[in-house]
């Protein structure tokens, strides 16, 4: 299932039911992350969609500050590379990792900041060689994060 518009946003959830066993706690199945129209997460792999599912739901995009940082999408995809690896020790006020273990197993990473007018998104699929960004309409990624049915799985 897809949850939000892959125009904008969205994450996909889809068991694959011959990759899970009949009375099996685990949903295994595919897992994609689209931004701007473009599935930048497509790594087709048996994931635990339980798991990838509960990160994103428990997301506290909420309570993250606002802020309107002047500062470059490498810099700021940078500062919190650093930062959730363990190197840095200042992370921008506001500024979210949004990736789940399956895309940072895969070299992919997403990270988010509210600012007053919109969502910004800065990622890498290439362990960040090469950064994109996008400036989505503001209250997008809440959006999507507050679709998500804690029933499915």
């Amino acid at each position: 299932m897809i949850y939000g518009d892959p125009f904008y946003f969205s994450l996909q959830f889809d068991v694959v039911e011959t990759w899970n066993f009949p009375d099996g706690i685990w949903k295994n199945g595919v897992f994609s992350l689209y931004i701007d129209g473009k599935r930048i997460f497509d790594t087709i792999e048996a994931f635990e969609l339980k798991t990838i599912f509960s990160f994103y739901l428990k997301s506290p995009i909420n309570e993250l500050c606002i802020n309107d940082i002047d500062i470059s999408s490498a810099d700021l995809y940078k500062n919190a590379e650093s930062y959730f690896t363990g190197d840095g020790e200042i992370l921008i006020d506001g500024l979210f990792d949004l990736t789940c273990t399956a895309m940072e197993d895969n070299g992919c990473y997403l990270y988010f900041i509210k600012t007053r007018s919109h969502d910004r998104l800065v990622w890498s699929i290439d362990n960040g060689e090469n950064v994109n960004e996008t400036l989505l309409p503001l209250g997008t990624i809440i959006d999507v994060i507050n679709k998500l049915d804690k029933e499915v799985f």
